[in-house]
């Protein structure tokens, strides 16, 4: 499925700029997901599902062993940061056919972290690079044709 953009210059401004911040970020983002598996393994902190997970999950067919291996064996590919909260999306492959995930963890705390969602991105490729772990569209849905 080959996505056109309605508007290439807006999208192209906003890839340069999550770019920017993701090369600044992603190592930043690295090194909290090392100390958080750290403190796993200790038994001193812990990932917890949310809703939306549980409910996303089922439709996906993504597990907690899925999210899990992901914690373990994934890497960051995007870290944002609002006044409120803190987020990361980890990519990994998982099964005999390795299927790409990308699972997103709303960072609450150095000790607790929780699975907001987890995706295969291919059902958005258009978005993303061959390899998934850049984006490369910013458009919103409702703009490409």
């Amino acid at each position: 499925m080959t996505i056109e953009c309605n508007n290439q210059h807006e999208c192209k401004r906003k890839r340069e700029r999550w770019e920017e911040l993701q090369q600044r970020f992603c190592p930043l983002g690295q090194k909290e997901l090392d100390r958080f598996l750290e403190k796993i393994k200790k038994g001193k902190a812990k990932v917890v599902f949310d809703k939306h997970f549980q409910k996303r999950s089922l439709e996906r067919s993504v597990s907690e062993i899925d999210v899990k291996e992901i914690i373990s064996y994934g890497w960051v590919i995007e870290r944002n940061k609002t006044t409120k909260s803190k987020s990361i999306v980890l990519l990994g492959y998982v099964g005999r056919n390795f299927r790409p995930l990308h699972v997103v963890f709303d960072m609450v705390s150095d000790d607790l972290w929780v699975v907001v969602t987890a995706y295969n991105p291919k059902s958005h490729a258009w978005k993303w690079n061959d390899r998934f772990n850049k984006r490369i569209c910013f458009c919103n849905p409702e703009d490409v044709e």
